[in-house]
């Protein structure tokens, strides 16, 4: 991070606005802490392999325990699925255990492999709760770790900013002091703008295009790649609300609004826009480009069943025909979060224009494909979140 500011030309350091170029560096070089999906845990079926069993030779009466006896046997694999960095579990906590959990990192996952002999059939649940018990104590000391560093972003960019700026004026200064005219080297002139690339959190799916000379025959529309990378920054910026919901508590429909447009405007360079009208009314989040919507957004504070069902109306009410890549976000104030997503399930499916259910990445959000209003053959996708911020 501190060599990203480095680079970055001296008149966009010089012009950026700090909070903003903070906020985009955070976002992008914070580490998410693993959380263990304990509930999601499954092993494969197991498949026969020759197991040594040479270990055993005093139980075996072996005669030679120092070359290998083989019988026998299966493997199979426990997974414990996981949200989160997975290079956090190839760094070494400040606080840790001399025996550290055994598993392999693969994706998503911890993998451990079970190798037994198929006279000693082991206890399956009691491997994978073991798995379990020893990664939450190596979790929790990561996530201590995790989230130091985390906080120390903010200041650490901030820090950086301002020890370059001054840098750079002082040696401006001193140039001025001179009293010497300068001109750059190999003539032309000194760009007077600059895109600044620099705070674009990381390279975003190319968006749909076409040549300047190539007239527009058909309506962009949105990739899945980019759609689901949209969806992934809503994602996490929701996580965050969650992990600081007191500082987001007495927040409104609007401020939590401009706390989801900050990042979008970071990774895609202001496209979207906050209450731009369109259609029959204003949308909360709205991504354009080439004249045409992409992507829109509503975001509602659940206040009943009633009010989840006008907010899906209320959104297509704001899209057009052309309008396939919908999200609404629901900010959750009650405490018991499963009855809401219940009640917003069996509503969702009820829906008049409701088609079938898509797979959604967590037990927080529903995928939904909708029919559109008065055209049973013009799909739209639509993803919902349930934000839960409950009052305390």
């Amino acid at each position: 991070m501190v060599e990203e500011i480095r680079k970055v030309p001296e008149d966009h350091l010089l012009k950026v606005e700090t909070d903003e170029w903070v906020a985009a560096l955070v976002a992008r070089y914070r580490i998410e802490p693993p959380v263990l999906l304990v509930d999601d845990v499954y092993m494969d079926e197991p498949s026969p392999i020759q197991v040594d069993v040479s270990h055993e030779s005093f139980a075996r009466a072996i005669s030679d325990p120092t070359t290998p006896t083989y019988i026998d046997g299966y493997r199979t694999a426990i997974h414990l699925p996981f949200t989160g960095d997975p290079d956090v579990f190839n760094l070494q906590a400040s606080t840790r255990s001399l025996s550290p959990p055994h598993g392999a990192v693969r994706g998503n996952e911890i993998v451990r492999v079970v190798e037994y002999p198929h006279d000693r059939l082991p206890n399956f649940k009691a491997e994978a709760q073991q798995l379990v018990n020893s990664l939450q104590q190596a979790v929790q000391w990561a996530t201590g770790d995790v989230e130091a560093f985390n906080r120390s972003l903010d200041q650490t960019a901030r820090t950086a900013i301002e020890t370059r700026r001054q840098q750079v004026l002082r040696v401006r200064e001193h140039l001025a002091e001179t009293g010497l005219p300068m001109h750059p080297r190999g003539g032309g002139s000194t760009p007077t703008t600059y895109v600044a690339e620099a705070i674009v959190r990381r390279p975003e799916p190319p968006l749909p295009s076409r040549p300047p000379s190539q007239p527009m025959t058909l309506e962009p529309v949105l990739s899945d790649a980019v759609y689901e990378d949209i969806l992934g920054i809503v994602r996490a910026t929701c996580v965050g609300m969650e992990r600081s919901r007191q500082t987001y508590a007495d927040m409104g429909e609007e401020d939590r609004r401009q706390v989801l447009l900050l990042p979008l405007n970071t990774q895609y360079r202001g496209q979207a826009s906050a209450e731009a009208f369109n259609v029959a009314g204003k949308t909360d989040i709205l991504l354009r480009w080439e004249g045409a919507n992409l992507f829109i957004a509503e975001c509602k504070i659940w206040r009943g069943r009633k009010s989840f069902r006008e907010a899906i109306d209320q959104l297509f009410g704001y899209t057009a025909w052309r309008d396939t890549k919908l999200a609404l976000v629901m900010f959750v104030t009650e405490q018991d979060l499963s009855a809401v997503l219940e009640r917003a399930t069996e509503d969702l499916e009820a829906h008049a224009q409701f088609i079938s259910w898509g797979e959604a990445p967590n037990d927080q959000e529903r995928r939904a494909t909708m029919s559109w209003p008065g055209d049973d053959r013009r799909q739209a996708e639509l993803n919902v979140f349930f934000v839960h911020l409950p009052n305390d």
